[in-house]
């Protein structure tokens, strides 16, 4: 009966009061997922160009990069076209993001800031309309594991920094309520909120679990090492870093379930996602374009590749061969379920070590991007552990850094890694890379 009321709530919220076109693609992408790969590559080749069209015209960076390398619109006759196009990565568009703004969407956009998990927080601008593409992609691969909104799911999940008023905590706990998700702070991950994400399941009984990948698998491990008695959940869904193969065996051996990993970043929301066949994750295609390549390159099936996305939807500011960061696995077949859609074997997102707290948790690497994002004045930074009690923060800094920021900074790290924590911060020019050309944003030199 709750499903049943949500979506008519639902309803009557997204197309009625808000007006938004969600459920509209919703509809449209549950059908277009068994369409066959030619399908999905013409509708992508008829997305790209219209995007190329309009970032051609209307986007000073897109027209000023088509005349300095003599192209136009027209130039793009096939997918293979879009690689005469540059990549762009964080840096291009820290240095050209006004300029990356259409003109006939100046003012109309949305703003929000990535996470930096390459340690450097990324502001960007996006269109309500590319927003609704976003949550109708996150719902269905989401329903896949049937852990949609509107069913019961438990949720381990990063919650907003900074103190909430009165009024944002009444809103979001009966906005929780409605979709029918319960909360639980992956940052809080100590044993009374693992003690009551039991006590959640056993009495609720959840159609799934949501969180991030350690977080789930340090709940699976408390579990079993403390011989705690727990009821199955029928699905886990696994996201915002990578799900290794040791990690998928304990959560599904504890919880009981099937594990449902996912990929996305903060840039594009959900890019690929497993369903019920657990044969790879199918990729976003309606919604994104995602290259795999190496030196410039497609990669051959089987092959490992770097992750480059183009956004379909998002015509305020088009990201266009966008750089990820990420490495892929190009997947040698197409899933026995069906779908057409293009799948991914495997992920190699960027790894962050966890860091200890004070109390001993394991607070997941992923909460200082999720921090840092809220800073403006922070262009890349590392934190270094190398004492229980001891942490140490390489900043390198810009002019909108202010003494209100570190101070709001050091009290988040210390809400959350304990208040006995020291604190050495370091203003540097330049952070390292590893000897393989990587960045590391958290480094833990303790015994993990």
């Amino acid at each position: 009966m709750h499903m049943k009321l949500f979506m008519l709530i639902n309803f009557v919220y997204e197309t009625a009061i808000k007006r938004r076109k969600m459920l509209e693609y919703r509809a449209f992408l549950d059908k277009s997922q068994w369409w066959p790969p030619e399908d999905h590559r013409m509708h992508q080749l008829k997305n790209v160009q219209r995007l190329v069209a309009h970032a051609f015209e209307h986007v000073p960076y897109w027209r000023e990069t088509s005349q300095r390398l003599g192209l136009t619109h027209q130039d793009i006759k096939s997918l293979d076209d879009i690689r005469k196009l540059p990549i762009i990565d964080k840096k291009d568009i820290r240095a050209n993001k006004d300029r990356m703004i259409a003109d006939n969407w100046r003012g109309k956009t949305w703003s929000k800031s990535t996470g930096g998990s390459t340690g450097i927080p990324l502001h960007l601008d996006y269109t309500p309309d590319s927003y609704d593409w976003r949550m109708a992609i996150s719902q269905r691969g989401y329903g896949w594991a049937k852990c949609e909104p509107g069913r019961k799911v438990g949720y381990l999940w990063s919650v907003a920094i900074g103190e909430e008023t009165f009024f944002h905590k009444i809103k979001a706990t009966l906005h929780d309520m409605l979709l029918g998700r319960k909360m639980f702070n992956l940052f809080r991950l100590d044993s009374k909120l693992m003690d009551r994400c039991v006590q959640y399941i056993n009495r609720a009984r959840p159609e799934g679990m949501i969180g991030y990948t350690t977080a789930l698998y340090a709940f699976a491990k408390y579990v079993k090492q403390n011989h705690i008695k727990l009821l199955s959940v029928p699905a886990v869904v696994t996201g915002a870093e990578r799900l290794y193969p040791y990690q998928r065996e304990l959560i599904e051996e504890v919880l009981g379930a099937k594990v449902f990993n996912s990929y996305g970043c903060r840039e594009f929301m959900l890019i690929a996602s497993e369903c019920d066949r657990h044969e790879g994750l199918h990729v976003s295609a309606e919604n994104l374009l995602v290259e795999l390549l190496k030196d410039g390159e497609p990669v051959r099936p089987g092959e490992i590749g770097e992750v480059v996305v183009t956004d379909l939807h998002n015509y305020g500011m088009p990201f266009i061969r966008y750089r990820t960061g990420d490495l892929a696995v190009k997947s040698e077949r197409l899933c026995s379920c069906g779908r057409g859609l293009p799948l991914i074997d495997d992920v190699e997102g960027r790894t962050l070590d966890t860091i200890r707290a004070c109390d001993g948790r394991m607070i997941s690497g992923v909460f200082f991007p999720h921090l840092m994002k809220e800073l403006k004045g922070i262009e890349r930074f590392q934190v270094i552990q190398d004492k229980p009690d001891h942490l140490e923060i390489k900043i390198i800094r810009n002019d909108l850094f202010t003494d209100a920021e570190l101070q709001f900074m050091k009290n988040e790290i210390l809400k959350t890694v304990g208040a006995e924590m020291r604190i050495d911060l370091t203003y540097v020019d330049d952070i390292l890379l590893t000897a393989t050309g990587k960045f590391r944003v958290t480094i833990s030199q303790l015994e993990q």
